[in-house]
Formats: structure tokens, C-alpha cells, sequence
């Protein structure tokens, strides 16, 4: 008793900071991801009844819906099979990493008590039945491939195979915490529907979902927009119930309303292409499969070096396999997205600019981020830039202005670094 008392002493700090990267990272993924969503209400119809968290929102004709209280008839979806509470699978996670450490650390104490004849013993009965250990270890990783494979889906807008994992009950629940969690932080500084920056939000976003009114997957949310007056915030994000929440200070960097439009068709992509839920699903694969080697290391290793060890696979893990997933998934909503500035009519050619005047602001290193550099999005969107002009063609779109935003761009970032 007393030794599981001094274990708990020396990893407490290690698994109580995995409970809340847990719990953080969940909460990121839900700021800057979204789900797909089966909603009891068309995108046509829309309410007006006020919100029990005082959200103030706008009643938009054939487009943006509101109100909060009337947005609670959205959470009831037809369920196909019960789902988990949120929050304790959220508990579940660091949990599990406990009971793999206390597996491994008692079996390492079991081995050193044990004496050599029956070591040797054990040795000799492991290697006489080592086909069998061979054939459980070849089921077991068979059960993992049909598993993963069973859970594929196929994205309805890009045609990508997906790992999905979680039913939309259960990304449902979480996305429902997440809004009340949203609305109790930021009610202070909601602005009215009356304030202009209000009005500009709401006026892009109705355009945008008017013009790609044909994709399933947005007709099936009523869409709510919110403006948070913080201007020290440069953010926005769409919650998996059609939650559209944009901060004053991205608001301010956008120069016009094709920038702005193109920030909006990005979050809310994420939302179309259901990467909340892909995140997830890969984030709960990926701890299943670390729980034997997380055993292995507390089984071989002492208490000092096991630690170390569990760290560094731990920070090589969110280096080479969560970032990069992450900075891909923000990709293609940046590539969906642009789609959705074309179809709404606006100047693609803004977003290449935009991210090029937010790479002279912000600088970041890519390889540690969850987002492709600024420089990163600017060169892929430019690439993507004539197929996004002749898809706006085909729309009949007006003429876009005869100067390139991208030619002002950067002449600005000339003089900028002279």
C-alpha cells in the first residue's frame, strides 16, 4: 500500500496534467472543428423566441436561425444506440492511462519478487507456447484493422475516407456542454442584433448559406450567429449545432467582406466535413493503441525513467501523427471552403490575401502547430485559385474587380519590410 502511495506521489503531476490536456484538447477540437448533424428543422423556417442564456441573436428570412431557447429543439435527434456520457469518456481517458501504469508497475514489482527457478520456468513455458502467443497477438491486431476499417466512412463533399468512431449522439452531448460552457464565458460581451458589426457578420453569413444551399449537410442545421466583442481576440468558430462565433478581433483584420466571408466558409466547413468528429475518433484510437506500450515502459523501466519515457512518446506522438492530422483537416477546409466564397460570389482572391497579410502579423513555426503556417495557406490557395475563379464564373457571379487583391498584398508587405 504504501509503494501505490509513492507512485501515485511521483506521477500525479504527469497524470493530472494529462486530465487537463485532455479535457483542453476536446475543447479545442470543438472551437475549431465541427460534426455532421441531423436536425429536426430545415434551414428554411426560422424562430424568434427569446433565450433563457440571453444570447441575442438575429432572425434571418431563408437563412440564419436564432434564439436559444428555441435552438434546444435541435438537440433531440432520432439516436440509434445510447451513447456515453461526455464526461466520462473524458474521464475514462486519463483513467485508462492510469490502470496501464498500475499494470505495468505492479508487474515489474512481481517480477523482481519472484525468484530466478521460476523465472527461468515461466521463461521456458512462454517459450514453449510462443505460437500461441503469436497467433493472440495476430488476432489481436486483426480485431484493431476490422475495427478501424468497420468505422470508415465515406465524406459525402470530398469522397475522403474517414475514421469515425462516435455517433452523432454522442459528439451531440459534447457540443451541447460546449455551447452553454461558450455562452456563460462570453455573455457579457455578446453584441446586439442592432450593432453594425452584428449586421455585417450576419449579412455575409446569410449570403454564404443562401448560395450553397444545395449541400445535405447545411440544409440540415438551423444556423446561429453570435458576435463576441472582444477585440483582443483574433477567433472564430462554429459549434457543431450550426453556432456561428466570431470575436471582434478577427473582425477587425478582416479588410472587407470577401475576407470575412472567406473566415466564415472556412469554419464552417469544418463543420460540413465533420472533423470535429474525425479528431476525436482519432484521438480515441490512438490511446487505445499506446495502452500496451504505456504498460510495457512502467514494466521495464523504473519510476524516473518510465516517466521520461511515457513523455517522450507522448510529445513524439502529438509531433508526428496529432499536428500533422490537425494541420491537413484545416487544409481542407481551406480548400472547401474557398469553394463556398466562389459559390457565395465573393473575391476568392481575398483569401489569399488575407493569410498573406496574417503572415507578416503572426508568425508561427508550422511542425509545432495545429494549423499550416500562414505562408503555407497563402502559396496552397493560390494554387487553388483558378479552378475557385471558374467555378464563380459558372455560378454567374459578377465580374471580380479588375486589381488583384494579391498584387496590393503584397506591396504592402514590401513596404512593410522596408
Amino acid at each position: 500500500m504504501k509503494d501505490t502511495v509513492n507512485m501515485f506521489r511521483l506521477i500525479n503531476k504527469k497524470i493530472v496534467g494529462n486530465y487537463h490536456n485532455s479535457v483542453l484538447s476536446m475543447r479545442q477540437m470543438l472551437n475549431i472543428s465541427g460534426i455532421k448533424l441531423n436536425s429536426a428543422s430545415r434551414i428554411n423556417k426560422y424562430v424568434t423566441q427569446v433565450g433563457s442564456l440571453s444570447i441575442t441573436n438575429a432572425v434571418l428570412q431563408n437563412g440564419l436561425k436564432v434564439s436559444f431557447e428555441a435552438q434546444k429543439k435541435l438537440f433531440h435527434v432520432t439516436a440509434s444506440r445510447q451513447a456515453l456520457p461526455p464526461l466520462f469518456i473524458i474521464i475514462l481517458r486519463p483513467l485508462s492511462k492510469i490502470a496501464a501504469i498500475l499494470f505495468g508497475r505492479t508487474f515489474r514489482k512481481w517480477w523482481r519478487a519472484l525468484p530466478p527457478d521460476k523465472k527461468q520456468d515461466l521463461i521456458l513455458r512462454l517459450k514453449r507456447n510462443k505460437m500461441v502467443l503469436l497467433a493472440s497477438g495476430i488476432l489481436a491486431s486483426t480485431g484493431v484493422v476490422w475495427y478501424y476499417s468497420s468505422h470508415l466512412e465515406e465524406d459525402p463533399i470530398t469522397g475522403r475516407k474517414k475514421f469515425i468512431a462516435f455517433s452523432n449522439e454522442y459528439i451531440l452531448q459534447l457540443a451541447k456542454v460546449e455551447l452553454t460552457m461558450q455562452s456563460e464565458l462570453h455573455k457579457d460581451h455578446f453584441l446586439p442584433i442592432t450593432h453594425p458589426a452584428y449586421k455585417r457578420v450576419a449579412k455575409v453569413a446569410n449570403q454564404l448559406l443562401k448560395s450553397n444551399m444545395e449541400i445535405p449537410e447545411l440544409q440540415q442545421r438551423n444556423w446561429v450567429v453570435t458576435v463576441v466583442d472582444e477585440p483582443s481576440v483574433n477567433n472564430a468558430f462554429v459549434l457543431p449545432t450550426g453556432h456561428i462565433f466570431i470575436f471582434t478581433g478577427i473582425l477587425n483584420v478582416c479588410t472587407n467582406d470577401d475576407q470575412l466571408c472567406v473566415i466564415l466558409a472556412h469554419e464552417i466547413s469544418h463543420v460540413l466535413l465533420s472533423h470535429m468528429d474525425e479528431q476525436i475518433s482519432s484521438l480515441h484510437l490512438v490511446d487505445l493503441l499506446i495502452l500496451i506500450p504505456l504498460a510495457f515502459i512502467w514494466a521495464v523501466l523504473p519510476d524516473a525513467g518510465a516517466l521520461m519515457a511515457q513523455g517522450l512518446s507522448e510529445y513524439f506522438t502529438k509531433v508526428l501523427f496529432h499536428l500533422p492530422f490537425s494541420r491537413a483537416l484545416e487544409a481542407e477546409a481551406d480548400q472547401v471552403g474557398l469553394q463556398l466564397t466562389a459559390k457565395a460570389c465573393y473575391d476568392v482572391r481575398e483569401a489569399s490575401a488575407f493569410w498573406a497579410k496574417m503572415s507578416v502579423l503572426d508568425k508561427e513555426c508550422e511542425w509545432l502547430s495545429t494549423h499550416p503556417s500562414n505562408e503555407t495557406r497563402q502559396l496552397v490557395l493560390d494554387s487553388l485559385m483558378p479552378s475557385a475563379i471558374r467555378l464563380r464564373d459558372d455560378c454567374k457571379c459578377p465580374q471580380l474587380p479588375l486589381v488583384d487583391p494579391r498584387m496590393l498584398t503584397a506591396v504592402k508587405q514590401k513596404k512593410a519590410v522596408i
